[in-house]
């Protein structure tokens, strides 16, 4: 429904936490809610302007649903987090690209092959397209502590 499965889970259970502790009347319908704001989140959450989805009693009583700012903060918690481990990753990814290169006994002929082929197709010659398979296995056989 959403962006992916990891996302659509985590809005719901985050939503259904919030909703649950303080709008329980609401539980009922954070499930179905919940797969329109993730079909749309944009239009559930811009009904009539800037006025949120309402629930209407029945005796002329009407209460601001609290689940359409649950799913919404779901949903900016979900992006907040992953760009957090995207940094994380990030920061990591030398360390951890050179550690699987060195692991794996194939990684530097799969790696030429790739710089190589990459290297031709961009019109660099073949000695020079291996010159920089060179400089590139080089690398990352480096010791981590020279990066």
């Amino acid at each position: 429904m959403g962006r992916n499965a990891g996302f659509d889970e985590f809005v719901l259970v985050t939503a259904r936490a919030v909703v649950a502790d303080l709008a329980p009347d609401e539980a009922v319908v954070v499930d179905v809610v919940g797969q329109e704001f993730l079909r749309d989140p944009e239009r559930l959450l811009s009904r009539d302007g800037s006025r949120p989805p309402v629930l209407g009693s029945g005796i002329g009583t009407v209460v601001t649903m609290v689940t359409p700012v649950a799913l919404a903060v779901g949903a900016s918690v979900y992006q907040h987090l992953l760009g957090k481990a995207g940094e994380s990753l990030a920061n990591g990814t030398v360390k951890l690209v050179r550690k699987v290169f060195r692991r794996d006994e194939g990684a530097a002929d799969e790696v030429r092959r790739v710089v190589v082929e990459r290297a031709r197709e961009l019109g660099r010659s073949a000695d020079e397209a291996n010159r920089i398979a060179d400089t590139v296995i080089a690398e990352l056989t480096r010791d981590d502590d020279a990066a």
